[in-house]
């Protein structure tokens, strides 16, 4: 028997009849059991009909209580008629919202929201640049980034004293790698106020230009104690969670890697992702708002989101793959892998996380080091392990005249860290969602 709908919901607007409270918790209730056979869309043309000629605030109320009853088939219906309505632009800002958020968090459906959102912007500038401005930053927050950036490019557009818009449109530059145009918006910004978001947001697109003198002066006024000098300051710091943001056609969004903070802009990957090229030893710029948690020795550890690359090592990355793997070849995989690491390859098994049983192993091939000598080390250590070492033979821009007593074959030896950074390693008060109405993203 199916859970029965939770206690704690909001309340269904005054006067609406029995019959349709009635049709519409059994509509859930059916859902929760495997599916309804009544069509939501009659279900919410009876309630549109309820809903004519009522106030609008009887109109949010119906939709609250759609929303916590979970009864979001019904509930797109009425939405998309709303929207479709002569509701004034502050009413049809909350439907924007409930629109996209049912969709994206209700549902679960990121695609469908991304398509609810450009159907929402093709509408939005004929209601103007402050409505379009906002729905802009409602997507740029929930991560709808491609959505969102071309209303926040018009808003800023028409509303060029508009700091809110600026600021918007420094963090779209920013994300799309526009580092140099993200500067001037955030310089911009800082000229009227004093906003720390904007500062965070400058000193990462000065470390992303190289410009360090601006990033000194960004992270000193933050709060940061550097090391003494005008030009880089990068020290090794403790490890941090980063979102590495996967290729497009990926069966993921992205993958957590972890790294050494180098400061507060650049993490340095002690790791190798499946679904992107990046590595161990490469620079990776990133974010300031932390865009998820993980634990980590029982504390929850802030995830920082990859913006780019900041420097590689130039390595070559080879994927080794094999046919299906059960439990034992899984723990020669993980032998293999073990032994090549304190050998100095950077290596991982990756297998199953694209949710296929396939070997899947990711080996970086240092500058130092040949395609060839990683071929005799994998066939001297994987024994009966099948792994097609033909991506070996097609590997190029690796030195070949490199001969195998030259490369080492004990532990890689990391490099000399330098002195660690005085103070922290982010600012005494990160900017977040919760305290801050513009977070640094």
């Amino acid at each position: 028997m199916a859970d029965p709908p939770p206690t704690e919901t909001a309340p269904w607007p005054d006067g609406l009849p029995d019959d349709l409270r009635a049709a519409v918790d059994d509509f859930v209730q059916a859902e929760r059991s495997g599916g309804s056979d009544d069509d939501p869309e009659a279900i919410g043309r009876l309630l549109l009909g309820w809903c004519d000629g009522r106030a609008a605030d009887d109109l949010d109320a119906l939709l609250d209580a759609l929303r916590e009853r979970g009864a979001y088939p019904i509930s797109l219906h009425i939405l998309e008629a709303a929207w479709n309505s002569d509701l004034p632009p502050e009413r049809l800002g909350r439907i924007a919202q409930d629109w996209v958020g049912t969709v994206l968090h209700g549902i679960g459906d990121r695609a469908g929201a991304i398509e609810v959102a450009q159907h929402l912007a093709v509408g939005a500038e004929d209601k103007g640049p402050q409505f379009t401005g906002d729905l802009g930053h409602m997507l740029l927050e929930w991560g709808l980034i491609e959505a969102a950036a071309p209303l926040i490019e018009a808003a800023a557009e028409a509303l060029p004293g508009d700091m809110a818009a600026q600021f918007n449109l420094g963090v779209v530059r920013k994300l799309r790698g526009d580092f140099e145009g993200a500067a001037g918006c955030f310089r911009l910004v800082l000229k009227h106020h004093d906003e720390q978001a904007a500062r965070w947001s400058l000193g990462i697109c000065a470390v992303a230009l190289r410009d360090w003198p601006t990033a000194r002066e960004c992270w000193t006024d933050i709060g940061m104690t550097l090391p003494e000098g005008d030009g880089d300051y990068a020290a090794q710091g403790p490890l941090v969670p980063v979102k590495v943001p996967a290729e497009p056609g990926s069966p993921a969004e992205g993958e957590i890697i972890w790294g050494h903070r180098l400061g507060p802009a650049r993490v340095v990957l002690r790791g190798l992702p499946r679904f992107n090229p990046v590595g161990y030893g490469d620079v990776v710029l990133v974010d300031g708002v932390a865009v998820a948690e993980v634990m980590h020795e029982g504390d929850p550890t802030p995830v920082v989101a990859m913006l780019g690359v900041f420097s590689t090592t130039g390595g070559v990355r080879v994927a080794l793959e094999g046919p299906p793997a059960g439990p034992a070849a899984r723990r020669v995989a993980g032998r293999l892998v073990k032994v090549l690491q304190s050998e100095g390859w950077p290596a991982a098994d990756l297998t199953g996380i694209d949710q296929r049983p396939d070997l899947y192993l990711g080996v970086l091939i240092p500058p130092t080091r040949t395609p060839a000598q990683l071929e005799a080390r994998i066939r001297a250590l994987a024994g009966p392990l099948p792994i097609d070492l033909s991506p070996l033979a097609a590997v190029r821009g690796v030195p070949e005249d490199v001969s195998p007593e030259d490369a080492p074959t004990g532990a890689a030896a990391e490099p000399d860290a330098p002195p660690a950074l005085e103070g922290p390693a982010a600012p005494p008060a990160l900017p977040s969602p919760d305290d801050d109405p513009e977070p640094g993203r």
